[in-house]
């Protein structure tokens, strides 16, 4: 794999920085960025079922290791879906890695390429660090504290942060224009639309991590027997979070209607289209979850529909934001 890595090369840049008009879109590193992005988000799902089925457990207090060992022998079932997760995050870490080093390698220093690529490698860093930190710590299982939820909630916008930065340098590899940063009202209302995601992220892991300890009826019988006060937030923030996501969801709709009013041939009326599809989407899905007591396989669906709205919104920036141009 390294081999390939390393033999990997960007699209063409002119003079000015920008794709050469020549010059295919879709270079070897940008095939490969969009890959690793791909692979991340299944990494993501695969985590967040790990939680649902109550396995992150399943190695023990050990980490690096697996119950002591490299390779568990006989292994349960949540021992076996703990130790995929772990091998397939290891991966994960391994193709960020490699593509850092393709983007180093393929682009000059400072180029928006290199910069996002390293970016996405420090967030990868910092998230088998807490990844490490839930297992060691023991906040996995049945651990219902409200330290586990903190930190469950800085996991998830880690991870957020992370799929932002891979998705990004992919974008840029492919030959887009570069963006430029917003300023007055155009920046306040990128900030709350994305920094709500992320607050609308965090909220949803710890209610997810609310449904997974106490399923369906047993919320309110757990409340009404009177828990720590640690875990009543837990559960009530279950409660709290579909009215942050509604709120979130209006900041998000204008920025992808303005999107759909870009001149023709920009890149974030497709964008923009697409982040109303999925919001949309996501809001059905949110609702059903709610009413159908959080499934597992509800959950997934609900996440994965959260992480490809939460590309759409950062692409949708890059592509509104993009240098010269200004708001509509």
């Amino acid at each position: 794999m390294g081999t390939a890595l390393l033999s990997f090369r960007p699209v063409m840049m002119s003079r000015g920085g920008n794709p050469s008009p020549s010059t295919p879109r879709w270079g070897g590193l940008a095939a490969f960025a969009w890959l690793v992005l791909a692979f991340n988000l299944a990494v993501i799902l695969w985590g967040a079922y790990v939680r649902a089925t109550g396995s992150g457990a399943g190695c023990g207090a050990h980490w690096p290791l697996c119950n002591g060992v490299v390779v568990p022998r006989s292994p349960e079932a949540a021992t076996r879906i703990e130790f995929t997760h772990r091998v397939t995050s290891g991966l994960a870490l391994l193709l960020v890695a490699g593509l850092a080093v393709g983007a180093r390698r393929g682009y000059p220093r400072g180029h928006r390429v290199r910069r996002w690529a390293a970016a996405s490698f420090a967030f990868i860093v910092v998230e088998a660090l807490l990844g490490a930190g839930l297992v060691l710590f023991r906040l996995v299982g049945d651990n219902p504290s409200l330290t586990r939820g903190v930190v469950g909630a800085l996991h998830l916008a880690n991870t957020m942060l992370l799929v932002a930065c891979l998705a990004l340098t992919a974008w840029w590899a492919s030959g887009a224009p570069p963006a430029r940063w917003p300023r007055g009202r155009e920046a306040w209302l990128w900030g709350t639309a994305m920094g709500g995601l992320v607050l609308v992220g965090a909220s949803g892991a710890v209610a997810a991590l609310g449904d997974t300890l106490f399923p369906g009826g047993e919320r309110a019988a757990a409340l009404a027997a009177g828990l720590p006060w640690g875990t009543q937030v837990l559960l009530e923030l279950r409660i709290a979070h579909p009215f942050l996501a509604l709120t979130v969801a209006v900041a998000v709709a204008a920025l992808a209607v303005a999107g759909l009013r870009r001149p023709a041939g920009s890149s974030a009326a497709p964008l923009g289209a697409a982040v109303l599809g999925l919001l949309a989407v996501q809001l059905l899905a949110g609702l059903v979850n709610v009413v159908l007591a959080a499934p597992v396989w509800l959950q997934l669906v609900h996440l994965l529909l959260a992480d490809l709205l939460w590309v759409a919104v950062v692409l949708l920036a890059a592509a509104s934001l993009q240098a010269g141009e200004r708001p509509a």
